[in-house]
């Protein structure tokens, strides 16, 4: 089984804005992004089974990390920030005029039974309060044996 493995971005959504114009604005390209109405394709997966075709709810501009194997997450927070840095303004302008709002999402796979040290900076907290944004984590915890089960 793989180590616990973490990441973060930021998302930008709304009911519907030019994509690309956000991209031009902050000279940055989105890890992810989609409009209102594109079909989410879902891997086959023996944990999940969905019935019929789903669609996005929303528009959204997604800048942040791939997984990556960590036991501290702020690495993979500050690798966010520096993209978005000087950029506050920017976003709040763009937000204000497409009526859209900001989330960090923090996804954290913990397996094994290790889970990561969530520090939250100062630095991070500004950049939140700045833009408006919500923090949210999203953890998921696969089964294990713990020592204490091996002992018994």
């Amino acid at each position: 089984m793989e180590n616990t493995n973490a990441k973060v971005y930021l998302s930008i959504y709304g009911e519907s804005f030019p994509i690309k114009e956000l991209s031009d604005i902050l000279e940055l390209e989105p890890t992810e992004s989609y409009k209102k109405g594109d079909e989410i394709l879902v891997k086959p997966s023996p944990h999940y089974h969905y019935e019929g075709r789903r669609f996005r709810k929303e528009t959204s501009w997604e800048l942040g990390t791939d997984y990556e194997e960590t036991y501290e997450l702020e690495e993979q927070i500050n690798k966010v920030l520096i993209q978005l840095k000087n950029k506050e303004e920017l976003i709040t302008n763009f937000c204000e005029e497409y009526n859209l709002k900001c989330l960090f999402m923090i996804v954290i796979k913990m397996n094994n039974g290790e889970t990561p040290v969530v520090g939250i900076s100062h630095e991070f907290v500004k950049m939140a309060y700045q833009l408006g944004a919500e923090i949210h984590f999203d953890l998921y915890a696969n089964p294990y044996k713990s020592d204490f089960e091996l002992t018994r």
